[in-house]
């Protein structure tokens, strides 16, 4: 599965985008790579694409990937619960939002969105409010 996991230093994100069929081995792989660039530039934003994925996971295998998740974070030292995901779809939108019920259920903060904007808004909303707070514009 062709695959690209970066750093945005403009909006302090990791982001991801996926394409092709999308398998566990696969989802272990980045995961893996997105743990690892989260934790060396100290970033808890995670944007991933999956609008070109085609799924090709059973509902047990979404079931068990909070557990996995977890542990891939762990490996590295960090708590995935800390971390705050965006995921955009353009089909299988009932599977990515039993994905996103199993994950927010078991302590992990997702959400799946159909639109990039509004995932990327949602994804830094907080943070460009508080960095609204600590610099007041001169509009008013």
């Amino acid at each position: 599965m062709p695959h690209t996991v970066i750093y945005n230093s403009e909006l302090h994100i990791v982001e991801s985008k996926l394409q092709g069929d999308m398998t566990l081995g696969e989802v272990k792989e980045i995961v893996t790579k997105i743990a690892r660039i989260a934790k060396e530039k100290d970033c808890r934003l995670i944007f991933t694409d999956f609008c070109e994925v085609r799924r090709k996971l059973s509902i047990l295998q979404i079931y068990e990937l909070p557990d996995r998740t977890k542990n891939i974070f762990a490996s590295f030292g960090i708590n995935v619960s800390l971390y705050k995901r965006a995921n955009v779809v353009a089909k299988d939108l009932d599977d990515y939002v039993f994905h996103e019920n199993v994950m927010v259920n078991r302590g992990q903060n997702e959400k799946v969105f159909t639109d990039m904007e509004n995932a990327k808004k949602w994804l830094i909303g907080n943070r460009a409010a508080q960095q609204s707070r600590l610099h007041p514009s001169s509009d008013g």
